[in-house]
């Protein structure tokens, strides 16, 4: 953190109680600064005497985006982010309006009340169907409550006061509280006057006495304020009419629609309700399905007309999931469908409340589907990824990448349908967005985790040691094939005592690290031959590749998200089954998501439940170990580090350990390329003009050639340690707490994080003109600004025509699925492996983009002989 970041943190340390104090005082109580486990918050008492948490925090927020608010009901933890670049002088104000938020959302919450889809208070003659106030009006309310009290405050000077003044009056025009229109233009003056009476109306219970005060004499058309007050708003819609002209610049270079919507609208407009989520959502299935087999019929043709040796040209994108939310509908996706859509899980593990945010990536409205302490079930992302996915050609599948002739980059796609292979050459920057990368095996050391990794270790120092018995043994190294049973038989290579000693004298510590793993390699699959179905990886239970009913004794490596989601669906699938989870202790964001401490409280007989689930902390964690029942049969048994047993033996083990930081497995042949012919991969952080990461850059140089691929979403978390150093990490390591904060719930490689990801890569690669655009890539998250028209980095890549996923390609749904789970069966057919921004702009700056919904209604104008009323439909 900067001096200057720290400087405001303090700064609104200080301010909080006094908003507390001035504003909210009949709510909130203590304000007393605690510092707990590496963290420092405030600690609150709401008027019931209820305890609160609330984290001040700094972070590089977009343009237009002074702050934002993280809120986790389920626990009553919230975190205040402020945009490090925020003027000190408008904390209070900031302030104001996230305090007033997340009460808003806390309140709801605890009624289990919906959340309304469109702002209220918002510019412009449009009111929503069901006028009401957003949780982001209820922040809205809280700066004008603030800017008054400001305003009429002796203790600061007049200076001050009368900038409060001109701030109040304009955020009157932000919000939609008085006409904007030329009282001369009868038609729209009277309109947008009836539109401003139904919002104040509506807002004036919510405001103290002295911003009624203020608004029943600033809230007036501009023809009817005294000269120093008219003069004052006219600048003030001078700076916002400039602002507004950016940002249409902006929208038409995204070829951005207004009116099309997010996933989840029926083909009139109106919201599917949650009744018709699982028939909608395998409706929407269903074309992506014959959306797949369409484009692959459309290729084939092509190729058919084309020389032999040549493929389509495409630009491509391969995998989704919730990346999907930059879909651009002009590039070919090649996306297998896993993930959500094969998880046996019921609902991912956040609750709406903790993935409220959602909505500003387009992705979808998490409150459509789930209450606001619930968790959002499956089938709303299945909706919501399929729809975006169905945008534009696209082809159910994998795909890898590799090096053709005259150095061409060919994508080889493999359908999910089961039907022969089809390639195509990539034009420009493919787009990579494949997810989290694979497992790490039990007892592998996590710098040299992978055995390709660990035998190319070990041959570098038996080369450097020279002997004929260390070069015997590195050829016999390089010539094993690769996959299973290598480990083992590299060991066997190594087994010369003369090779063990001459590795043994390297200083390295990767020498060592290498032959952990080659011996918990050889381990695991060992066992997993002596225990077929019972010895699994994590994302095996996760992609429902396993049966539940093969043991009902588990033991589940790991105590992480990663294996208390696995425990959840084993123990749902099999009422018999009893899961020990063993491992070090759970990280502070399991037990502030909506899934952890549910699930002990209902299974764990350490926290009332009925003792089908038991963890054991503190236990480091080696390679898998067998031990032979009386029966004879073979169990499995968790070991330390040492190799020694715990104590904890099962019938079925399941690896959830980690994750070895990789490049996606779809540039492994290109990576190969690069690498074996002495060329070089070098890898970039990507930044917007905002600093948001959007990923990172690949470029693989060799032979006079090169090619570049972006990888985005869950991917692009984990930066692999042969192509980024050690400062790279470190930086997005520092990012990872402000793209997720963990009293939210959520964590960097999650849904939220990832598809918010996805909407600033798709708006930054429109803006930036595809591959002829500018090629500027700062790697810092902090770059010295220039100004509104600060470029970013180039994205070579695909030029995007919407900035956010999704238009619906369904009708209304009508389909009615078969037993189960229609969309994880027909992803199982096809697998090939078996609002703005919170709280809204502060007054004078832009405001931020309209919480994406239903197609807007226009406000009833006043009728003939009266006014007021409800607004029509």
């Amino acid at each position: 953190m900067s001096t200057d970041e720290r400087r405001l943190l303090a700064e609104a340390e200080a301010a909080l109680p006094v908003v507390l104090r001035d504003l909210y005082a009949d709510r909130l109580r203590g304000a007393n600064l605690v510092e707990e486990d590496g963290r420092r918050f405030f600690a609150l008492s709401d008027s019931a005497g209820k305890r609160l948490e609330l984290r001040l925090d700094t972070a590089p927020l977009p343009e237009g985006s002074p702050s934002r608010t993280f809120t986790n009901t389920t626990y009553d933890r919230y975190v205040v982010q402020l945009s490090d670049r925020l003027p000190p002088e408008r904390l209070g104000q900031v302030l104001s309006r996230e305090v007033g938020e997340l009460l808003a959302v806390r309140d709801r919450a605890a009624v289990n009340g919906t959340a309304p889809r469109e702002n209220l208070l918002a510019g412009g003659a449009t009111l929503p169907a069901h006028p009401r106030l957003s949780e982001e009006d209820l922040g809205r309310v809280g700066e004008f409550n603030y800017l008054a009290t400001r305003m009429n405050d002796a203790s600061v000077g007049a200076p001050e006061r009368r900038e409060a003044h001109d701030r109040f009056s304009a955020l009157i025009d932000d919000s939609g509280l008085r006409p904007v229109s030329p009282a001369h233009d009868t038609a729209a003056h009277s309109v947008e006057q009836y539109a401003a009476n139904v919002r104040l109306d509506i807002a004036r219970p919510h405001l103290r006495e002295p911003a009624r005060d203020a608004m029943a004499e600033l809230a007036v058309p501009i023809e009817r304020l005294g000269a120093e007050d008219a003069r004052a708003l006219g600048e003030a819609r001078a700076q916002a009419q400039a602002q507004a002209q950016t940002r249409d610049t902006q929208a038409s270079a995204l070829g951005a629609n207004p009116s099309f919507p997010m996933p989840g609208l029926r083909a009139d407009g109106t919201p599917i309700p949650r009744e018709e989520l699982a028939r909608a959502a395998a409706e929407v299935a269903e074309q992506r399905t014959a959306l797949s087999g369409r484009t692959l019929d459309a290729l084939r043709a092509e190729q058919a007309t084309l020389p032999e040796g040549r493929y389509p040209q495409r630009q491509i994108m391969i995998g989704g999931g919730a990346a999907l939310a930059g879909r651009d509908p002009d590039v070919l996706l090649v996306d297998a469908r896993g993930r959500w859509h094969v998880d046996p899980i019921e609902a991912i593990v956040q609750s709406a409340d903790q993935v409220r945010h959602l909505r500003q990536s387009g992705m979808g409205d998490p409150y459509q589907f789930a209450d606001p302490q619930q968790r959002v079930p499956l089938p709303a992302l299945q909706l919501w990824e399929d729809t975006a996915a169905a945008r534009g050609p696209l082809v159910d599948g994998r795909a890898g990448l590799g090096i053709g002739a005259e150095g061409r980059l060919i994508a080889e796609i493999t359908p999910a349908d089961g039907s022969s292979p089809v390639k195509v050459e990539v034009q420009g920057s493919p787009l990579v967005a494949t997810g989290i990368p694979p497992e790490i095996i039990p007892g592998a050391n996590r710098q040299v985790p992978t055995v390709p990794e660990a035998t190319g270790v070990l041959a570098e120092h038996l080369t450097a040691a020279g002997t004929p018995e260390a070069l015997r043994a590195r050829d016999q190294l390089l010539s094993l094939p690769a996959g299973e049973g290598r480990a083992a038989a590299s060991l066997d290579a190594l087994a010369d005592p003369r090779v063990a000693d001459a590795l043994r004298s390297a200083g390295d510590p990767r020498v060592a690290g290498a032959a952990e793993t080659l011996r918990a390699t050889a381990a695991w699959e060992r066992a997993v031959a002596a225990a077929p179905g019972r010895v699994l990886m994590g994302d095996e239970v996760g992609d429902g590749d396993y049966n539940p009913r093969a043991a009902n004794d588990w033991v589940i490596a790991g105590v992480g998200g990663a294996a208390i989601a696995n425990a959840e669906i084993i123990l749902q699938a099999n009422p018999d089954a009893k899961v020990s989870m063993v491992g070090k202790d759970a990280p502070f964001v399991l037990k502030n998501d909506a899934q952890y401490t549910a699930l002990r409280r209902a299974h764990d007989a350490e926290y009332g439940g009925d003792g089908r689930l038991v963890t054991y902390s503190d236990r480091r964690l080696g390679e898998v170990g067998m031990v032979t029942a009386p029966d004879g049969k073979v169990r499995v048994a968790a070991l330390d580090d040492q190799g020694r047993s715990l104590g904890i033996e099962g019938d079925a083990y399941v690896a959830c350990l980690g994750r070895v930081s990789r490049l996606p497995h779809a540039l492994d042949s290109v990576e190969s390329w690069a690498r074996e012919s002495g060329g070089q991969v070098r890898g970039e952080l990507l930044f917007d003009k905002d600093r948001q990461y959007l990923g990172y850059r690949l470029e693989f140089e060799a032979a006079g050639q090169k090619q570049t691929v972006d990888v985005t979403g869950a991917a692009s978390r984990m930066l692999p340690g042969n192509v980024f150093s050690q400062d790279d990490m470190a930086r997005l390591a520092a990012l990872d707490p402000k793209t997720a904060p963990a009293e939210s719930g959520n964590v960097s490689a999650g849904f939220m994080a990832t598809a918010l990801q996805g909407s600033h890569l798709a708006r930054h690669r429109a803006a930036e003109g595809g591959p002829g655009g500018p090629s500027t890539t700062p790697t810092s998250p902090n770059p010295t600004p220039t100004g509104p028209a600060a470029t970013g980095p180039a994205s070579a890549g695909p030029t995007s025509t919407a900035p956010t996923a999704a238009a619906p390609t369904s009708t209304a749904p009508t389909a009615t699925p078969g037993p189960g789970n229609p969309i994880a069966s027909a992803a199982r057919r096809q697998s090939v492996r078996g609002s703005a921004a919170p709280g809204g702009p502060v007054s004078g700056s832009a405001p931020g983009p309209a919480t994406p919904g239903q197609p807007p209604r226009i406000a009833r104008p006043p009728q003939p002989g009266g006014g007021g009323g409800a607004p029509g439909r």
